[in-house]
């Protein structure tokens, strides 16, 4: 198991580099945007649909992929008052339930999205912008955020079944580096 660890590790480290990598191309973008957008507008008196409408069509693509990374750095929205009130054994355990109950809803919305996205693929619909794009693409975030998330929540369960060790450090030194 420490093996399949490691593994996962290593993805999800790439992952975690390219998620976030794309999340600040992806403000950036839409910083200088709608930035450039009201500069245009400010001197030509000329201003494009396109700049208002295309940030929130991108958002998604920002939220349900960081949602992992998120997730993995435990940044995102916990309760924390029941963890940090468990002994060791039972704060692994409920750390463990909840990974899984990750695990199962992302799995769960990686298909429900992937079916969206394939119905939006087949139906062929387009924006309705200056600028007309498959709608598909907005879309296909959705099940590949959940991947993302379904990738760092088993992260998350093999480190809780595991007792939150380094899968590079054997057990009885993790320990004593732990007292």
């Amino acid at each position: 198991m420490r093996s399949a660890l490691r593994a996962l590790l290593g993805l999800n480290n790439i992952l975690e580099i390219v998620v976030k990598t794309l999340a600040g191309i992806l403000v950036a973008f839409m910083v200088l945007t709608v930035f450039g957008g009201a500069v245009t507008r400010y001197v030509t008196g000329i201003g494009y649909n396109v700049v208002m409408e295309l940030p929130p069509i991108l958002m998604p693509w920002l939220i349900f992929p960081v949602a992992g990374v998120l997730m993995r750095s435990g940044s995102h929205i916990a309760v924390d008052f029941l963890p940090e009130r468990l002994s060791r054994r039972p704060a692994r355990a409920l750390r463990a339930i909840i990974a899984l109950i990750a695990i199962g809803a992302g799995v769960t919305f990686c298909y429900a999205g992937y079916e969206a996205t394939a119905l939006f693929k087949m139906v062929g619909q387009k924006t309705e912008m200056e600028w007309a794009f498959p709608i598909w693409w907005i879309y296909l975030s959705f099940p590949v955020g959940f991947a993302v998330l379904t990738s760092f929540a088993l992260e998350n369960f093999l480190k809780a079944l595991l007792g939150d060790t380094d899968p590079e450090v054997p057990e009885q030194h993790s320990n004593q580096a732990e007292a």
